[in-house]
């Protein structure tokens, strides 16, 4: 596998940050960065995406798999219609040109999965666009949408709500959908994203309602749950097996009874209770898929934890609750002391 970065009107700051973080981790030995800073003239900035696909189709023309990120198509869209107007071509929407779907289209095609003939190499895009004020219908947006096989909607007031990565269910779609996933991942995950989806729904809903039924609590509390299951942080990528887990974990109910604020420390230790207790991550990687025996050994994991897991009250979850004290048991505690005394 190959890599290239191009970095289109970014800082010169942030893309030392991408290459040192990279370095650190051993990235650079198989990638390219192609930079375009905002310091640049618009031609270079126009030019620098299709001098990375250049790079990538050679090494895709060689039988190699490649991967060229573009980041980001917004800047250089921007690029191009400076150049456009300079050259006094008539302006359209948003004072693009009228070829501007053209230029991310042609460039977009490049990538490919060549015939056997052709020495079965491939260049998978990942394209970058910027949204203002989280506006998907802009027009570059919907051009890069309708050329691309999906997107992944990122949303500002999630992130800034510290759900990390701040993915949009509603508005993240793909059209490979399951074609593209392991069977076990198609199996476990089936109903994850309806589920956010009727959360999300649920919790707007809570806001203005005052009394809930107990179903639609028990949504909202799976949700929160779901939500934080999701977090990741940043440059910790996660195998498939272990996704599997933790997956299935949420959306069959069996961190209904961990407290919010502990799923998370609940998902890194039942991982690590998996890799020393249990075959189950292995077998999962090997094979791809889950059935019924994997299912059974995965509660029966999940059951054997829950017993040694101690929530941030210091209290484990198999043990009941200690009866609560009201002010009432107090009174009555005072009454009977005066009238011994």
């Amino acid at each position: 596998m190959r890599c290239i970065y191009v970095a289109v009107g970014q800082k010169n700051s942030t893309v030392a940050e991408v290459h040192e973080t990279l370095s650190k981790r051993g990235a650079m030995d198989y990638t390219v960065i192609v930079n375009s800073p905002a310091s640049d003239p618009a031609g270079f900035k126009y030019i620098a995406p299709y001098a990375g696909s250049a790079i990538g189709q050679h090494w895709m023309y060689q039988g190699r798999h490649v991967l060229i990120v573009f980041d980001d198509l917004t800047k250089q869209a921007e690029a191009y219609r400076a150049m456009s107007l300079l050259l006094r071509r008539p302006p359209g929407r948003e004072a693009y040109p009228g070829d501007v779907f053209y230029l991310h289209s042609r460039l977009l095609e490049r990538c490919a999965k060549l015939s056997d003939a052709l020495g079965a190499g491939s260049m998978t895009g990942l394209p970058i666009v910027e949204t203002k004020a989280n506006d998907v219908s802009a027009y570059i947006p919907t051009n890069v949408i309708s050329i691309t096989d999906g997107q992944i909607f990122l949303q500002s007031d999630l992130f800034n709500a510290n759900q990390r990565p701040a993915v949009d269910v509603g508005i993240s779609v793909s059209r490979v959908g399951g074609a593209a996933q392991t069977k076990a991942m198609k199996k476990v995950s089936g109903t994850l994203k309806i589920s956010l989806a009727q959360y999300r729904d649920m919790q707007a809903f809570a806001m203005f309602a005052s009394d809930l039924d107990d179903a639609s609590k028990r949504q909202l509390e799976r949700g929160a749950r779901l939500m934080e299951l999701l977090r990741q942080p940043q440059y910790s990528p996660m195998p498939m097996e272990e996704q599997v887990a933790v997956i299935w974990a949420g959306t069959t109910g069996q961190l209904d009874e961990v407290p919010v604020e502990d799923v998370q420390r609940f998902e890194e230790q039942f991982l690590d209770y998996l890799r020393h207790n249990s075959d189950l991550l292995t077998t999962i990687a090997q094979t791809g898929t889950v059935g019924d025996a994997e299912f059974k050994l995965a509660g029966a994991q999940i059951a054997s934890f829950k017993r040694t897991f101690r929530t941030a009250s210091g209290v484990l979850l198999g043990e009941p609750d200690a009866d609560e004290v009201t002010d009432s048991d107090i009174e009555q505690q005072q009454i009977v002391k005066r009238n011994r005394g």
